[in-house]
C-alpha cells in the first residue's frame, strides 16, 4: 500500500496518489491507478476502500503489515458497525501502533511478549487491556481471512487477568430513597425523566433518544427501538440502533407514568412547530448528557442520599422488580438483554432469599 506525490498538482490542489496491482477472483492482472487526491490519508483511506471493492486480491500477501490490515478493516467494518464503536476502535489502536509497520507474517512470540510487557505498565483497567487485545485479535483473524497471512500468533494471546481486585458491587435506591429522590424534583420534565430510568429499566442513549412517536397513548405502551450518544466529535448527538437486537422492546406504562407524559405533551403541542418527532425530553433537542449528571447530583445532595450513577437507575428497576417478585425471565425480557444469563450473572445475589426458600423446600421434604 503505497501514496505517491504528484510533481503537477491539479487546480483544486489534489496531488496524491496510489498505485496497486492485484490479481482478481479469475487470476487475471490488473495495473490501477487512482485519481488524486488532498492528502495522503485520503489516498490511504481510498486505497483501503478499492482493494476491498475489488476483492483484496494481491500478488504479495506476506508484506502486508498491522497497519494495513487495520486500515482496510476499519473501512470494511464502516458499513455495518456504529460511529461510536468506530470511534472506540481507532482509541483502542491507538494502544497498538507498536505493530503498526510491522508485517503480519513476522509478528512472532518475542515481539507479541514485549508489546505485553509495555502494555502491562500503562495505567489501564484490566478490561479496557482486555478490549485492546480483541481489537489486536480481530486485525490478525480479518488479515488472515481476506490475505491468507498466519495467525499463529493467537495461540499465544491471553487475557489479562484481575489478581486480588474486587469488583464494585452496583448501587441502587431502594424505593423509599427513590421517592425521597423525587421529592426533591420540581420541574414535571425532569420527574418524568427520572421515573422512567427507575420504572421503566431504560438506559440513558434509550431515554435520550425517544419521541413522541414511541408513545402509543391508546394503548398505554412505550417503544424502545433507538439510542441516543453525544460523544461522537464534531455531531451534537447521534442516534443509532439499541445496543442489542433484544435491546428493541414495547413495555406498558403505568397509569401515573402515563399520565405524567400526557401532561407532558400537551405542554409541547403549545408551541407552533410542534411536530411528533420532538424529544420527549428537551422538545428539538434532547437533554445533553452533563445537565442530566448536573441535575442528578443536585438531587441526590439535596436529598441527603448519595451520589449513584445513572445506569445505577436502571439497577434499581431490576432490584425493584425482583422485590416485587418478578422472575429472572421477566426482569431479563424488561430491561432488554440479550439472554438471561447476563441478568442472572448481574442480579443473582438479589435473589438470596428466593435462593434460601429453596433450601427450606428441600428440608421440608
Amino acid at each position: 500500500m503505497a501514496v505517491y506525490k504528484s510533481k503537477k498538482p491539479t487546480k483544486d490542489g489534489r496531488q496524491y496518489f496510489f498505485r496497486i496491482k492485484y490479481k482478481d477472483i479469475l487470476g487475471l492482472s490488473h495495473d490501477y491507478t487512482s485519481p488524486k487526491f488532498k492528502s495522503p490519508k485520503e489516498a490511504k483511506d481510498e486505497e483501503a476502500r478499492y482493494r476491498i471493492k475489488v476483492g483484496n486480491y494481491e500478488t504479495n500477501t506476506s508484506a502486508i503489515t498491522f497497519g494495513q490490515a487495520f486500515l482496510e478493516y476499519k473501512v470494511d467494518k464502516d458499513k455495518t458497525i456504529k460511529k461510536q464503536t468506530i470511534k472506540k476502535d481507532l482509541i483502542l489502536y491507538s494502544h497498538l501502533m507498536y505493530f503498526q509497520d510491522k508485517k503480519i507474517n513476522d509478528i512472532n512470540l518475542g515481539i507479541y511478549k514485549k508489546f505485553v510487557s509495555e502494555l502491562e505498565k500503562e495505567a489501564l483497567s484490566t478490561n479496557y487491556k482486555n478490549k485492546i487485545l480483541g481489537l489486536f485479535r480481530r486485525v490478525i483473524m480479518y488479515s488472515a481471512k481476506y490475505y491468507n497471512t498466519s495467525e499463529s500468533i493467537l495461540k499465544y494471546v491471553e487475557n489479562f487477568k484481575e489478581v486480588g481486585i474486587i469488583k464494585k458491587e452496583m448501587d441502587f435506591f431502594t424505593y423509599d430513597e427513590y421517592k425521597k429522590f423525587d421529592s426533591i424534583i420540581e420541574e414535571p420534565e425532569w420527574h418524568t425523566f427520572f421515573e422512567v430510568l427507575y420504572y421503566m429499566g431504560l438506559r440513558q442513549g434509550e431515554t435520550q433518544a425517544l419521541n413522541w412517536t414511541d408513545i402509543d397513548f391508546e394503548k398505554g405502551t412505550i417503544r424502545i427501538n433507538k439510542t441516543l450518544t453525544t460523544k461522537i466529535k464534531g455531531e451534537k448527538y447521534t442516534i443509532s440502533s439499541p445496543k442489542t437486537k433484544s435491546s428493541i422492546r414495547t413495555l406498558p406504562l403505568a397509569k401515573n407514568l402515563l399520565e405524567d407524559l400526557k401532561t407532558m405533551k400537551n405542554k409541547a403541542m403549545q408551541y407552533n412547530d410542534y411536530k411528533e418527532e420532538w424529544f420527549i425530553f428537551g422538545n428539538i433537542y434532547p437533554f445533553p448528557e452533563t445537565t442530566i449528571q448536573v441535575k442528578k447530583n443536585m438531587c441526590c445532595d439535596k436529598a441527603g442520599l448519595r451520589r449513584i450513577r445513572i445506569h445505577d437507575f436502571r439497577h434499581s428497576c431490576a432490584s425493584l422488580l425482583i422485590n416485587q417478585g418478578a422472575s429472572i425471565a421477566l426482569v431479563s425480557k424488561y430491561l432488554g438483554h440479550s439472554n438471561i444469563s447476563m441478568t442472572l450473572n448481574t442480579y443473582t445475589h438479589l435473589y438470596k432469599s428466593e435462593l434460601e426458600n429453596i433450601s427450606n423446600l428441600l428440608n421440608n421434604l
